[in-house]
């Protein structure tokens, strides 16, 4: 689970020690923090579990980082609404989901409202893929907060809760692929109009299928190698026989600034012979 947000922020004036794979904090007693608050150390957030003394805290999760004495302005101390601390303190939180700070520009974005946030505040949220691998959202709304832009700053939870609206727009569909040497490929393109940094994902649908799709790695299927199946160019070797003959292929399209998801239109498919 990460907490991806700002609120308000406040640097130490002093240095803390950390270390790896232990949620213990040693900082000054002049640097003061109560429970709850959230700490980002080298821009990696935390929230502060317990306070042991004044020079003394524990953490909600472990250090990740290596062992160091922390500069000063790399420790920024935020204070969350209450709700948001108790809930990840006592545990509702999971590695599966995020807490994700939304503020009112973020809010009217249509491409977070596809991922079910519809208001500025903290949501807890996660995307999964359905059994036909498909994408799923569920977002829970902790604290409803009004915020705005310019108060709140941003952090890296572009994917997730966009600053702007980034269109897809699907290009070229994956076209059939016939092959008599066993190689090939298949080709996506999308534009953007915000330059998001592209991302694709093929899935593969067996001929016999009609709603399942799964996510292509390199040996899924017997008889055939696949490749670069995280790129606008799916390919593959070693087709040796028919029996994939009719399998089809989709690809997902995503961008690094929250436009809503898109796919090919899944019509592709892989012939072997000439």
């Amino acid at each position: 689970m990460s907490v991806v947000g700002k609120i308000d922020a406040a640097a130490f004036s002093n240095t803390i020690s950390v270390t790896n794979g232990d949620a213990t904090v040693t900082k000054n007693a002049a640097d003061s923090v109560v429970v709850g608050d959230v700490l980002s150390i080298s821009s990696v957030n935390y929230i502060v579990k317990q306070v042991t003394s004044t020079t003394a805290i524990e953490l909600h999760k472990v250090y990740a980082g290596s062992t160091a004495t922390v500069a000063a302005a790399s420790v920024i101390k935020r204070t969350p609404p209450k709700a948001v601390a108790e809930f990840v303190i006592l545990g509702g939180d999971s590695n599966s989901y995020e807490l994700i700070f939304v503020d009112t520009t973020e809010d009217g974005i249509a491409s977070n409202k596809t991922r079910g946030i519809s208001g500025p505040g903290w949501w807890q949220y996660r995307t999964y893929q359905t059994h036909n691998g498909d994408t799923r959202h569920k977002a829970e709304c902790l604290v409803p907060l009004k915020v705005a832009a310019g108060t709140s700053g941003d952090d890296a939870d572009d994917t997730v809760a966009a600053d702007v609206l980034e269109t897809i727009t699907v290009g070229t569909q994956p076209a059939n692929s016939t092959s008599s040497s066993g190689a090939g490929t298949f080709v996506a393109a999308f534009t953007v109009d915000q330059s998001g940094t592209k991302s694709f994902k093929w899935q593969r649908q067996t001929a016999s299928a009609t709603t399942r799709w799964v996510d292509v790695s390199a040996s899924l299927d017997t008889g055939i190698t696949y490749a670069d199946f995280t790129t606008a160019t799916l390919a593959y070797s070693g087709l040796a026989g028919t029996t994939l003959n009719g399998y089809k292929y989709r690809c997902v399209l995503n961008t690094s600034k929250g436009a809503a998801q898109k796919y090919t239109d899944g019509a592709a498919t892989i012939t072997f012979g000439s």
